[in-house]
């Protein structure tokens, strides 16, 4: 009787072990690992859920924060040896290139001294050429005065600009910036040859500039000491504007004739003004090339 109660319990338990699901056999078979198994860290790869190694995670990365770089040298006023000519003065521009804008002072005056009143306007234009007077100023050595020859003082120009490395002028012209009798050369020489003095600037003009002079610039802007000539630097700029030429004003505080004031800042807005509000290129506008030296 027990022998058969015995083979009983036995059967009974057979048969519930294989009445358990698959899972279920599995988890009695093969226990669970101990928990003190490796410990992971951020740095190490886990599991992915379908089994398969996942790339290790890295940690927190660190920017370094580059320097930030390092300002540009000043500007520097420098002599421009003119092959045939006077010593002429240059700022040049900061990507090398040859300028494209020219200064002509006045009676008895230092170019290079006037670009030593705005250098870094000078530089941010592309570089700026500063020609001395062909005429000698009494006994100074320091201070000359042009001759009334246009076409002396455009081949003059031409030299020093070549002399700086360029060697045609582009399709889009020159500035031209002339103070007192520098003003006057200036205005002629954009009247005989307007498709290469296109953007001009006028200070201190001896006398009234003339509209028709300057109807074919691209664009003009007139200049003043407040205590020289505004008034007649004023109304150029309107009679210009009322010839179709943009053109504007601006004025230097606080001086006479033959000074500047404020020149990094005034000559600034004046060649960005010129740049900003130039006339559309004639499409028929082409380069031209220039002579290496002047006449002698």
């Amino acid at each position: 009787m027990v022998r058969t109660r015995t083979a009983i319990a036995a059967v009974t338990l057979l048969g519930l072990v294989a009445c358990r699901p698959a899972e279920s056999r599995r988890a009695i078979a093969e226990p669970a690992p101990a928990e003190t198994a490796t410990t992971t860290t951020a740095a190490t790869a886990t599991a992915s859920p379908s089994g398969a190694p996942m790339p290790a995670q890295a940690g927190p990365v660190q920017t370094v924060e580059s320097a930030p770089p390092s300002p540009p040298p000043p500007a520097r006023v420098e002599h421009l040896l003119v092959p045939g000519d006077r010593v002429a003065s240059i700022v040049r521009s900061s990507d090398g290139a040859p300028p494209l804008t020219v200064f002509l002072p006045g009676v008895c005056s230092n170019g290079g001294a006037y670009l030593h009143t705005f250098p870094e306007a000078a530089r941010k234009q592309g570089g700026v050429v500063a020609i001395e007077g062909d005429q000698p100023c009494g006994g100074s050595t320091e201070f000359r005065t042009f001759s009334w020859d246009a076409a002396r003082q455009h081949a003059r120009v031409e030299a020093a600009l070549a002399a700086a490395g360029l060697t045609e002028v582009p399709r889009e012209g020159i500035t031209i910036v002339g103070y007192s009798q520098g003003a006057a050369l200036a205005e002629q020489m954009v009247q005989r040859w307007p498709g290469r003095y296109a953007r001009i600037v006028l200070i201190g003009a001896p006398s009234n500039p003339s509209p028709k002079n300057l109807a074919r610039a691209r664009a003009l802007a007139t200049m003043s000491c407040d205590r020289d000539v505004p008034a007649r630097m004023k109304q150029a700029a309107q009679a210009a504007t009322r010839a179709g030429v943009p053109a504007t004003y601006f004025e230097m505080p606080g001086c006479t004739h033959g000074n500047v004031t404020e020149g990094e800042r005034i000559f600034d807005e004046a060649f960005g003004w010129l740049r900003a509000n130039e006339r559309a290129l004639d499409p028929q506008a082409t380069a031209v090339k220039i002579a290496g030296s002047p006449p002698s």
